[in-house]
């Protein structure tokens, strides 16, 4: 049994569970319960911090499940500026969020399709909101170690049988 005061030893036990707490929770999973987010979505994190260059993103908002991401960025009502990344779930309300306009205080920087992996062009042609969809990003549609297995089998075997037989050796 140690000497020390039971208050102390109250004191230590609350600043380790804080401690495991804090060491837990990450910028992108808050300890709150906020869901984890899939690789596809981390993705999509990141080509927002990319294209946030200096600028770090204040919220994420609606990001799990949806379809499409877009990078905003907001002004407060003290006048400062950040940067917010928004989940839309389909390509309709997209179309709306993206059009000149539509909200006050708000400047659409760039959209970015969270399942396929690609940023997403927003053109105005003939008064319509166009959408035109980039080049995949390069890691954002990772593949299991058991997929590329079974593609690295399957193409063993059909290599197997368009291989030149040994003629006469």
């Amino acid at each position: 049994m140690s000497q020390e005061p039971e208050y102390l030893k109250r004191l230590r036990a609350q600043q380790e569970r804080q401690g495991k707490a804090a060491k837990s929770a990450s910028p992108d999973r808050p300890e709150t319960g906020a869901p984890q987010y899939t690789a596809q979505e981390h993705e999509a994190l990141r080509w927002a911090r990319e294209l946030a260059e200096s600028t770090e993103l204040r919220s994420v908002r609606n990001l799990s499940g949806a379809r499409f991401a877009v990078l905003v960025r907001l002004q407060s009502a003290s006048g400062l500026r950040f940067l917010s990344v928004e989940g839309i779930p389909d390509r309709d309300t997209l179309k709306e969020r993206v059009k000149p306009g539509a909200t006050v205080g708000e400047e659409v920087l760039g959209a970015y399709e969270v399942r396929g992996g690609r940023p997403v062009t927003v053109a105005i042609e003939e008064g319509q909101v166009v959408l035109k969809m980039g080049q995949p990003r390069l890691g954002a549609n990772p593949v299991t170690p058991e997929k590329m297995l079974r593609k690295a089998a399957a193409e063993a075997e059909t290599r197997a049988k368009t291989r030149f037989k040994d003629r006469g050796r």
